[in-house]
């Protein structure tokens, strides 16, 4: 086989689903009237960062935002809310894997970290941070079998 044809499987698959507007617009400056664009921008931003602390991102798909009954997915409510879904590739395995959690490490790495609030979001927060555990949780994490 041809080493420059070879075929790369990227190992491990996650998810995240957090109420917090990270649409991914694509405006990387503040140019005026795109300052709610721009903030959008800058929450995925963050999260591409805080992902990459452990690990290399090997591919992902823009967030998408849908609409689902808070507890199917970890949230602490019957209601339908308004989420950002967010599925993305490591190119190693287990990175984010801790005491038997595979998402112990995304937990820590997101705890308290800041975002911009105010965007397009429904729930209203107590504070312009994740929350990773607890009922006031607004971001969660899964590994994809």
């Amino acid at each position: 086989m041809n080493p420059f044809f070879m075929v790369v499987k990227y190992n491990m698959d996650y998810k995240l689903y957090t109420l917090v507007d990270i649409t991914h617009t694509g405006q990387y400056r503040s140019d005026p009237g795109k300052e709610s664009a721009r903030w959008k921008e800058q929450n995925f931003n963050t999260i591409l960062q805080t992902l990459g602390i452990r690990s290399n991102l090997a591919e992902f798909q823009p967030p998408l935002i849908t609409e689902i009954k808070g507890r199917l997915i970890g949230f602490d409510t019957d209601d339908i809310i308004r989420v950002w879904r967010f599925d993305f590739s490591t190119e190693r395995d287990d990175m984010y894997e801790e005491n038997g959690d595979p998402v112990g490490f995304l937990k820590k790495d997101f705890e308290l970290v800041p975002y911009i609030e105010g965007l397009d979001e429904l729930l209203e927060q107590n504070f312009a941070v994740f929350v990773t555990e607890g009922k006031t949780k607004n971001i969660v994490f899964f590994k994809k079998p």
